[in-house]
């Protein structure tokens, strides 16, 4: 069974995702962050990425 995602976590996926398609939008070229990248730099920042009951 996966664990429940934290809800900053999704916000914050969610955040890097949207400034990605903005530089893209304003004609920069750019290299999209892996789903492992973002993790792991959220991870560093403010832990684990799951909710702890």
């Amino acid at each position: 069974m996966a664990g429940i995602k934290r809800k900053e976590y999704l916000l914050y996926l969610a955040n890097v995702r949207a400034e990605e398609q903005q530089a893209y939008d304003r004609g920069y070229r750019i290299t999209r962050k892996s789903i492992e990248e973002i993790r792991k730099e959220f991870q560093a920042k403010y832990g684990s990425i799951y909710l702890e009951f």
